[in-house]
């Protein structure tokens, strides 16, 4: 699931997955994504974000597009 996430996160954003880790590493802060099925809410969070708060779902199950991409 998480390849799909973090594919639909770069979508979301308007960029190829790439380029939304290279956002992160120049400007320190990431994008990020809820893991559930069929919730697909966006945040800026922390690099190292696993367990961010979901504004629709009401959970701690965004991550970030770092974790996403195993490097964090």
């Amino acid at each position: 699931m998480s390849d799909s996430k973090l594919d639909k996160l770069a979508e979301v954003e308007g960029k190829t997955v790439d380029d939304l880790l290279q956002d992160a590493v120049i400007r320190e802060d990431c994008k990020g994504i809820c893991i559930n099925e069929g919730c697909d809410y966006t945040t800026e969070v922390e690099p190292d974000q696993r367990a961010g708060y979901c504004e629709v779902c009401g959970t701690k199950t965004v991550k970030s597009a770092c974790v996403l991409a195993g490097i964090m």
